[in-house]
């Protein structure tokens, strides 16, 4: 029996083991693919106009580094999202 700042410890520490998942290689790939194929959709709407991508703020956004930030910091208006921002904006105007 060890004594701790005075208390008694009859355990001995438990260990925790965490085993690390890793992705298959088949998700990994399929993951990268999709995220490529929007990255294209995204860069072919931006230079045709076809598509406009707005903040949540409702600033439009111009370039596909733009897009990209807003994507990962969850700040994208999406399309049907982006429709009801546009009516708003055309009422006020």
């Amino acid at each position: 029996m060890e004594h701790l700042n005075g208390f008694q410890h009859t355990e001995k520490p438990h260990i925790n083991q965490f085993t690390l998942v890793k992705p298959r290689t088949h998700d990994r790939t399929a993951a990268y693919l999709a995220a490529l194929e929007l990255v294209q959709y995204i860069d072919e709407s931006l230079s045709k106009g076809s598509h406009h991508y707005r903040t949540k703020s409702g600033r439009l956004l111009r370039t596909l580094d733009e897009v990209i930030h807003a994507i990962l910091a969850d700040n994208l208006v999406w399309e049907t999202e982006s429709a009801s921002w546009d009516q708003r904006s055309a009422r006020a105007a």
